[in-house]
């Protein structure tokens, strides 16, 4: 959707064989490539937002999820999150929303972001450029983040 040059590497590759053959993961598709700022990792915010604008697909979305979500409504859905070390963080369960952030429309991944942040200390620094793909597991939505480009 926008004009980001997206990085196919080593990395994207790994991710999306393990996604595959390790979680029997159908449907992957690249929502977001976002180099992270300071308040995607900050810990008094707790989440990190895909503003629609950097979105590279809506299509990630079944039709009543887009509907559950609805920005007027302030629903959230549960969503496993893969890791940059491919370990499946399930609890506590990440929520996503639909949110305004700073008058922009956004996806928002939150509850649980700061530990999932603490954990993958050394994968995510301010000026990481990642990428957030979504897949299927037995229907359920899921996500996974991927580390494209080290800020090192």
């Amino acid at each position: 959707m926008n004009g980001t040059k997206i990085i196919s590497n080593i990395v994207t590759e790994r991710l999306k064989e393990h996604i595959t053959h390790e979680q029997n993961g159908t449907n992957i598709m690249l929502v977001i490539q976002k180099q992270l700022i300071a308040s995607d990792l900050a810990g008094n915010q707790n989440r990190l937002t895909m503003p629609y604008s950097q979105l590279q697909t809506l299509d990630f979305l079944t039709p009543d999820e887009c509907t559950h979500l609805d920005t007027r409504c302030y629903h959230e859905i549960d969503v496993p999150l893969l890791g940059p070390t491919l370990k499946l963080y399930e609890q506590p369960m990440t929520k996503l929303v639909r949110w305004m952030v700073n008058s922009t429309e956004s996806f928002v991944l939150r509850t649980g972001w700061n530990d999932f942040v603490l954990e993958n200390k050394n994968d995510l620094k301010i000026g990481s450029k990642i990428q957030v793909w979504s897949f299927r597991k037995n229907q359920q939505l899921c996500f996974a983040i991927a580390v494209v480009e080290r800020a090192d």
